[in-house]
């Protein structure tokens, strides 16, 4: 973790998430995303995060986790302190299980960020159209996952209520760099959104 007088950047296995200080102090921005973890590790993940002293959110079955019958995924969430929406999601698709116990370590990477827009047909088709990302396993006129299992863009409709959580998705300023073999800078439509490509083969 590192941290400045306007931000703190904090590494999850092989991404970085930074936050910055608000412009606008009575705005309290808020997010929606998702750290992978092996694909076996979902009750432990539970104890692990128990033990540190995280309240988890619980469905409406009294259980901290949902399974998706169309990702083949479990997930469980949480309020962090500055109020995201974080998910923690087992990907029973991917062949990462690991025998270790649980801990910190076992953060694989930020796999989705959510990006809030009133019109979410129309910007997967923006993002298919300009990154050539295509819609991943959902598409609704209020939900859409685009890209894959190594990375998605969570489109959600505007106040729709996130899953796992009680809270209504806004739009709030968001940067996200991609590691990849193109270079460039994408602003999504007329939103605070852009998309960063970094062609990692150069570094």
């Amino acid at each position: 973790m590192e941290s400045s007088s306007n931000t703190l950047t904090l590494k999850v296995g092989t991404s970085d998430l930074i936050f910055e200080q608000a412009d606008n102090a009575e705005k309290s921005p808020f997010y929606h995303f998702a750290f992978d973890i092996p694909e076996n590790k979902i009750e432990e993940s539970i104890t692990w995060l128990n033990s540190v002293g995280v309240t988890l959110n619980l469905f409406p079955d009294n259980s901290y986790q949902i399974y998706s019958t169309t990702w083949n995924a479990t997930s469980i969430y949480f309020g962090d302190p500055a109020g995201n929406v974080v998910e923690i999601i087992a990907r029973h698709t991917l062949d990462n299980a690991n025998l270790t116990p649980f801990t910190c370590k076992n953060l694989l990477n930020i796999s989705e960020i959510g990006l809030v827009v009133n019109d979410v047909i129309s910007i997967k088709d923006l993002l298919s159209t300009n990154l050539l990302i295509n819609g991943y396993k959902d598409n609704k006129e209020t939900f859409a996952a685009v890209g894959d299992e190594d990375g998605l863009f969570i489109l959600s409709a505007y106040r729709r209520v996130w899953l796992g959580s009680d809270k209504e998705a806004e739009i709030f300023k968001t940067e996200i760099t991609v590691e990849g073999t193109h270079e460039g800078v994408f602003d999504i439509g007329q939103y605070p959104y852009s998309v960063s490509f970094v062609n990692s083969s150069l570094n």
